[in-house]
């Protein structure tokens, strides 16, 4: 058993994201002191904080992973939540991108004319 300090070391999160996730009920502790409420973990759970971390990465909500590590959702259903995730990140890319090249436009006339235009 690892107290909730070495588990959030080795899982390279924050020992207040640990309790978050208790909180939330997405990662519980294998065994709480009942006298001082101290966390404990097993090794075994690094597998489901990794796979918490690796859906978050991906933009998940912690309800979605929640529902996605109970295997409440299927398969095709991932399958489908992830290309529309992948679509949401594309738009996004594309629109910073139009910002880039407005920026782009506007410091090549900043610099051209001496000073911005109105």
């Amino acid at each position: 058993m690892f107290a909730i300090g070495d588990f959030a070391r080795h899982g390279r999160v924050s020992v207040r994201m640990l309790r978050h996730y208790d909180a939330v009920g997405l990662l519980r502790p294998a065994h709480v002191d009942p006298h001082s409420g101290y966390r404990f973990y097993t090794a075994g759970q690094l597998a489901r904080l990794n796979r918490v971390i690796a859906l978050k990465d991906l933009g998940f909500t912690l309800e979605q992973v929640g529902a996605i590590l109970d295997d409440e959702i299927g398969a095709d259903e991932l399958r489908g939540m992830l290309r529309l995730r992948q679509a949401e990140l594309e738009a996004a890319l594309e629109a910073a991108r139009a910002r880039l090249a407005q920026v782009g436009a506007r410091l090549r006339a900043i610099e051209s004319e001496g000073r911005m235009s109105t």
